[in-house]
C-alpha cells in the first residue's frame, strides 16, 4: 500500500515535468503563431470542451471510489465510455462545418477536423488508467503522464517550427493521445477489459448524469462565454485572452488538480470506512493554499514582465486578464478539494445545485462585460470564485467537521507566506516606470529572494509542508508518519 505522501512525491514529479513541457511548448506556439492564429485554434478549443460535456459523466471517478467494484460495472462503464467517445469525434466533425462559417474563418474547421481524431484514443486507456489509479499506482500513472506530456510537446514543437502554425497544436495531441493509449495499455496489462456490456446502465447513468449535471453546466457556461467572446470582442481578443487563461490553467491543472488526483482516493477511503474528513482536509488546505497562493499572487505580480519577456511583446496586452485570472483561482484554492469532498461523499445532487445557480449568474456577467472588454471579461473570474466560496462554504464545514476558525488559521499563515513571496517582486513592480520592461536580472532576483522569505516564513512557522518537503528529500525506502501520510 502506498502513502497519500509517496502518491504526491511521484505525481508532484510527474506533474512538474508536465509543466515544464507544457511551458516549453507554449513559448514555442506564442512566438511562433500569430494572436489571430491562436484565436483561431482557442476558439476550436472552447468548441471541442462544449462538446465534450458528455465525457463529464465521471466515469473515472465512479472505477475509483466504487466500494465494492464488480466485473460488471467494469464492463459497462467501458462500453458507455467508447460510446460516448464515439459519439464526441461525430459531434466535433459535424460542427467543423459549422465552425469556420459562424466566424467566417476556414483554419477553424481545419482544427475542428483534426481534434475529432484525438477522444478515439481514450477508448482504449480509459479502463486501465482508471483501475491503476484506484490501486494508488501513481508510479506507473506518473510515468505514462510524463511520456505522453514529453512526446506531445516535442511533436508540437517541431510542427510549430515547420510552419504549421495553430495546426500543429491538434496534431501534437495525437502523439500524445497515441504514447498514452501504448503506454497505459504496457503497464496496465492486467486491468485491461474489452468485454460489452449493458447490465449496470442504471447505477452508472444515475452517477454519470449527476456528475454531468455537477460539471457540465460549469463547462457549458466557460465554454458559451469564451464562444461569445470570440464573436463579439473578435479571434484576437480571444487569442489574448486564450493566452492568459491557458497560463493559468497550465498552473491549475497540474498543481491543484493533481492534489485533487492523489485525495480523491485517499478521501474515499476515509469514506468507505467511516472517518472523519476533518484532520486529512485541513492539513491537505493548509500545505495547498501554502504552495499555490504564493505561486500564482507572484503570478499576477509579474504577469506583465513575464508575458514579454517569455512570449514577446504582441502578448503584453494579455497581463491584466492574467493577473486578474490568476487572483481568482488563488480565491477558488481557499476552498481547495470541493468538487473531491463532494465526490467521496456522494452529495453531489448539492453540488449539481449550487453549480447550476453560480453558473447561471456568471454566464449573464461575462457575456455582459464582453460588450465592454476583455479585461472587464476577466474580472468577472473573481466574482466567479468569490461566489463560489460563498455559496460552498457551509457545505465543506459540514461535510469536513469544520469551523470557520479553523479555515481562518490556515488563511493567515498562507496569506503570511504569500506576502513575503510577493514582496520582492511588488516592490520591483511598483518602483519601475515600465513594469512590463524590467530587465530578466532584475525578475530574476526577485524570485529568488522571494523563494528565501517564503521558505524562511516556513520555517518559522514550523510549517507542516517544509516538514513534507524534507522528509521527501530525506526519503529512503520506507516512508514515516507525517501530518499528511496515511495508507490508500
Amino acid at each position: 500500500m502506498r502513502s497519500v505522501r509517496s502518491s504526491f512525491a511521484w505525481m508532484g514529479g510527474a506533474q512538474l515535468l508536465t509543466v515544464l513541457f507544457q511551458f516549453v511548448a507554449q513559448v514555442v506556439l506564442a512566438r511562433c503563431l500569430s494572436v489571430h492564429d491562436a484565436g483561431i485554434y482557442a476558439f476550436a478549443l472552447s468548441v471541442v470542451a462544449l462538446l465534450s460535456l458528455v465525457q463529464a459523466a465521471g466515469l473515472k471517478a465512479l472505477i475509483i471510489r466504487e466500494e465494492a467494484l464488480s466485473e460488471e460495472v467494469e464492463a459497462t462503464a467501458f462500453t458507455m465510455n467508447a460510446l460516448i467517445t464515439i459519439g464526441l469525434s461525430v459531434a466535433i466533425l459535424l460542427f467543423a462545418l459549422l465552425g469556420g462559417a459562424f466566424l467566417r474563418e476556414e483554419g477553424v474547421r481545419h482544427v475542428l477536423q483534426a481534434m475529432a481524431v484525438t477522444p478515439l484514443f481514450s477508448i482504449f486507456f480509459f479502463l486501465p488508467a482508471a483501475k491503476m489509479e484506484r490501486e494508488g499506482q501513481f508510479a506507473r500513472v506518473a510515468i505514462i503522464g510524463i511520456a505522453g506530456a514529453l512526446a506531445g510537446a516535442l511533436a508540437t514543437i517541431a510542427l510549430a517550427l515547420g510552419g504549421w502554425t495553430y495546426m500543429s497544436v491538434p496534431y501534437g495531441q495525437w502523439v500524445t493521445g497515441a504514447v498514452t493509449l501504448i503506454l497505459t495499455n504496457a503497464l496496465g496489462l492486467s486491468f485491461i477489459r474489452l468485454r460489452i456490456s449493458f447490465r449496470s446502465w442504471r447505477r452508472i447513468g444515475r452517477f454519470g448524469m449527476q456528475m454531468l449535471a455537477v460539471a457540465g453546466v460549469n463547462t457549458a457556461s466557460s465554454r458559451l462565454s469564451e464562444i461569445a467572446l470570440a464573436r463579439l470582442q473578435g479571434l484576437e481578443m480571444m487569442g489574448l485572452f486564450f493566452r492568459a487563461n491557458s497560463l493559468n490553467t497550465v498552473l491549475w491543472v497540474n498543481l491543484h488538480t493533481l492534489i485533487g488526483r492523489v485525495m480523491l482516493v485517499d478521501f474515499a477511503r476515509l469514506h468507505r470506512q467511516g472517518a472523519s474528513f476533518r484532520e486529512r482536509y485541513l492539513q491537505s488546505l493548509d500545505i495547498t493554499t501554502a504552495l499555490l497562493w504564493p505561486i500564482f499572487g507572484g503570478g499576477a505580480v509579474l504577469a506583465a514582465p513575464a508575458l514579454k519577456l517569455i512570449f514577446g511583446e504582441k502578448w503584453v496586452p494579455a497581463a491584466p486578464a492574467l493577473s486578474m485570472i490568476l487572483i481568482a483561482s488563488m480565491i477558488q484554492i481557499s476552498i481547495s478539494m470541493t468538487w473531491e469532498i463532494f465526490a467521496a461523499k456522494d452529495r453531489l445532487s448539492i453540488l449539481t445545485r449550487i453549480e447550476y445557480i453560480r453558473s447561471a449568474i456568471t454566464f449573464v456577467l461575462f457575456v455582459a462585460a464582453c460588450f465592454v472588454s476583455m479585461e472587464m471579461a476577466a474580472a468577472v473570474r473573481i466574482v466567479d470564485a468569490l461566489l463560489a466560496v460563498l455559496l460552498y462554504r457551509r457545505h465543506l464545514h459540514r461535510m469536513t467537521d469544520t469551523t470557520g476558525r479553523d479555515f481562518l488559521r490556515c488563511y493567515g499563515r498562507s496569506l503570511l507566506l504569500t506576502l513575503l513571496a510577493c514582496l520582492p517582486a511588488l516592490m520591483l513592480v511598483c518602483l519601475s516606470d515600465r513594469p512590463a520592461h524590467l530587465p530578466l536580472t532584475g525578475l530574476c532576483g526577485a524570485v529568488g529572494l522571494g523563494v528565501m522569505l517564503w521558505l524562511g516564513g516556513l520555517f518559522l512557522l514550523r510549517h507542516g509542508l517544509l516538514t513534507q518537503m524534507l522528509d521527501l528529500f530525506k526519503r529512503r525506502g520506507s516512508v514515516p508518519s507525517s501530518p499528511l501520510a496515511g495508507d490508500v
